[in-house]
């Protein structure tokens, strides 16, 4: 019991310098300090230059001569901010731009346009978020047919930079795996 008592006691106070009558003393620390912003990892710094981060931070200029990709996002909740959603698709890759469709009122449809600026990040927009849930419905994503033959063409040129077999992981091929069993 004795050991209970000692190690419930509160510590005793070191004893403070008094100048003046005024206690001197080390600062008090704070426990809480705010995080450093993290910022996107830019290749070059001409990234760095096209992304005005002042004004709408994780949108980028779109690289001449290489077409964007546009992905349908649906099924998205009235209850959730647009500005989620644009953070959502930020993480699947660096995007030109993001459009929510409003109807009449300024109310917010359940539908909007990401323009995304190289194959990779549709790619993966596609792989991750489709089928997400977010505030109880699943997240809809497609692309239209050209967008499709645009991810085709990405798609075989990787394979042949890497020299594989055509065959080997094509995106309709998997669709008809699934499909099968």
């Amino acid at each position: 019991k004795q050991w209970y008592q000692r190690r419930v006691r509160a510590p005793t106070t070191l004893p403070m310098p008094i100048h003046m009558g005024i206690p001197i003393g080390i600062q008090p620390v704070m426990a809480w300090q705010p995080q450093r912003v993290r910022q996107p990892h830019y290749t070059n710094t001409s990234e760095r230059n096209n992304n005005n981060s002042n004004s709408n931070p994780g949108v980028v200029q779109p690289i001449p001569g290489q077409p964007t990709t546009t992905v349908f996002i649906g099924n998205i909740s009235e209850r959730v901010p647009d500005n989620l959603i644009k953070q959502v698709l930020i993480k699947c890759g660096p995007i030109v731009s993001w459009k929510r469709v409003q109807d009449a009122s300024g109310k917010m449809q359940a539908f909007g346009f990401c323009e995304y600026r190289d194959p990779e990040a549709t790619l993966r927009a596609l792989r991750i978020l489709k089928d997400l849930e977010i505030a109880d419905k699943a997240l809809l994503v497609k692309v239209d047919q050209k967008t499709k033959d645009l991810l085709d063409k990405h798609i075989q040129k990787k394979k042949s930079q890497m020299k594989l077999p055509e065959n080997d992981s094509s995106l309709e091929e998997k669709k008809k795996k699934k499909k099968k069993k």
